[in-house]
Parts: C-alpha cells; sequence; structure tokens
C-alpha cells in the first residue's frame, strides 16, 4: 500500500512504503505533517524538500527530490543550495531513537541557525530494531534491553526521560513544542507556527502498537489518554510570545486518567501499586515544571 499526497498536477509529493503496523501513530503523524507542510508552502508559492525515515515514518523514499537521508544533512545541505541561491523550505522527518542518535547533529544545526524545520515522530523506543530503550523512553516501561534492572527488562526503565524540545530551544531553535495527533488543531497550528519560526523543532506524542502492546485500534485512546493524563504536556516555546501550556492538566483528574493509561499497556503489566505511586509523582513534577516555566519564561514586554 502506498500513501500518495498529490498536487493539482498530479504530482507526488509523498510515497511511502506504508507497510506499517497497523493503526501506528508515527505514519498517522507522518501524513499529517507533509499534509500540512506542503498545504502552507504552496500558499506561499514555495516547494519544500522533506526528507527523514524511521519506523512508522516509512523507509523507502519520501518524494524528497530523491533525499534520503536523516537530520544530519540538514545543515550541509542548506549551505549548498545557499551558495547556489537556491530558496527551498527543508523539512525533517524522523523518531525511533533518532533523538538520541542525532542528537549532536540536531544540536549543532539549531546553534549553526539553519532555517529548517525538524519535526521528531518520539515512539520512546527503538522499535524497529527490537524494543530497546531510548532517552525518551518513559520510567518502569518494560522494554528489550537490560543494563543491571536499570534501563529496561523486567523491571521496566527506572529514569525519567529526558525533555529534547526544552534542550533544542537553549541551543538555538527559535521555536520548540510538543504535540500530539489527538489534539489535531493544536497540531495544525504548531507546524505552521514552526514554519513561520525556523529554525524549530516539534516533538510529537507517538505510541507504537507493538513495543507499547496495547491493541491497534486502541492508538487515538492510548495517544490522547496521555495527553490528558499529563504524561505528554502539550507546550509551545517561542521567541516572540515566550513559553505556555497549550492543553490544560487537571490533577484532580489524573490518578483515574493515568492508570487507564498504564492498564491498557501491556509494558506496565508488571507495575506495582508503589510503581503507580512513582510515575504520579513524576507526572506531578513535570507538569509543575511545565508551569514554573510558563512563569518563568514570558513573552518579552
Amino acid at each position: 500500500m502506498k500513501m500518495i499526497l498529490e498536487t493539482k498536477d498530479a504530482r507526488p509529493h509523498k510515497n511511502i512504503d506504508a507497510a506499517q503496523c497497523p493503526g501506528c501513530p508515527s505514519n498517522l503523524a507522518t501524513k499529517l505533517v507533509m499534509e500540512l507542510v506542503f498545504q502552507v508552502c504552496e500558499e506561499r508559492g514555495q516547494d519544500p524538500i522533506i526528507f527523514g525515515q524511521g519506523c512508522g515514518i516509512g523507509r523507502d523514499i519520501m518524494h524528497r527530490s530523491g533525499i534520503g537521508t536523516h537530520d544530519s544533512g540538514a545543515v550541509g545541505m542548506h549551505a549548498a543550495m545557499e551558495m547556489r541561491g537556491i530558496d527551498r523550505p527543508i523539512v525533517v522527518i524522523d523518531g525511533d531513537g533518532q533523538i538520541d542518535m542525532g542528537m549532536d547533529d540536531l544540536s549543532g544545526g539549531f546553534q549553526y541557525g539553519a532555517p529548517y524545520l525538524h519535526v521528531v515522530c518520539d515512539n520512546q523506543s527503538f522499535a524497529a530494531s527490537g524494543t530497546h530503550a531510548t532517552g525518551m523512553t518513559d520510567m518502569f516501561a518494560k522494554v528489550s534491553t537490560r543494563a543491571n534492572g536499570r534501563i529496561g527488562g523486567p523491571d521496566g526503565r527506572v529514569q525519567a526521560r529526558k525533555q529534547p524540545a526544552m534542550m533544542v530551544k537553549f541551543s538555538g531553535a527559535h521555536y520548540s513544542a510538543t504535540a500530539s495527533p489527538a489534539f489535531f488543531r493544536d497540531f495544525e497550528r504548531k507546524i505552521n507556527t514552526a514554519l513561520d519560526n525556523l529554525p524549530a523543532f516539534v516533538q510529537v506524542f507517538a505510541p507504537c502498537t507493538l513495543s507499547w502492546g496495547y491493541d491497534d485500534q486502541d492508538s487515538f485512546s492510548i495517544t490522547k489518554l496521555g495527553t490528558d493524563c499529563g504524561i505528554w504536556p502539550l507546550w509551545e516555546w517561542a521567541d516572540d510570545t515566550g513559553f505556555r501550556r497549550t492543553h490544560e492538566f487537571d490533577e484532580s483528574k489524573m490518578p483515574d486518567q493515568l492508570r487507564a493509561y498504564l492498564d491498557m499497556q501491556r509494558r506496565y503489566a508488571h507495575v506495582t501499586p508503589d510503581d503507580v505511586g512513582e510515575i504520579e509523582r513524576y507526572v506531578r513534577d513535570l507538569n509543575a515544571l511545565v508551569d514554573k516555566m510558563t512563569r518563568s519564561f514570558q513573552a518579552p514586554a
């Protein structure tokens, strides 16, 4: 099966080998990003170059002017285009642990100031190569790797995940945000805003049916619950408007919503009541941080 997005002259903008797991949120998020980018750029008379690949995103060449590479090519590509007088927006879409594997290129690209948009569909694991832990794997989530019981294996990962969207803002991004396909209007607005504030970074919540262990038809419910319960808070941080939360967190509803979220995933089947209590504390602390950042990083006067 192929997913094709065509322009009026029937030129395929997107041609992904979509032999992915049924209900894959990464695949959905990629489709949404592609559609939004080409819609906005068409209105502006621009012809974007989009590249990147990963589990759920597609491993065939997406129609990107024949380019098949990861984020590490963005800076060099922009420099070469600039030398030749070519002005085309560059967009990278990747995932599946690429924030770990490409963090040096990613932060370096933003420090360089290359005007590109980087979208990461974060499934919190190296799902394509055996469901190994990444720096974004949530605490107590079981994965296939094991290192003294601390990274994965029977006890699950115990460390809190890192926050690359915050890290990248300090690396020079003009706009950084978290997003969720379950909240499409917010998702759409953030992609549009990112294209107006390059270099920009958007980290998308993208559950994985296989490595997270839930039924295919529950992708939307998992994605929405993860946002509602606060384990994946939605926020944005722009140079001109400051830091702000874009989806409210109701702490009174969090315990029930979080338990429903955990119960739907086999990667949490082993957790104890004490473990759940620790995850609740983590969610409260994470959302307290988001609230503190909202107060501390206000828009310039």
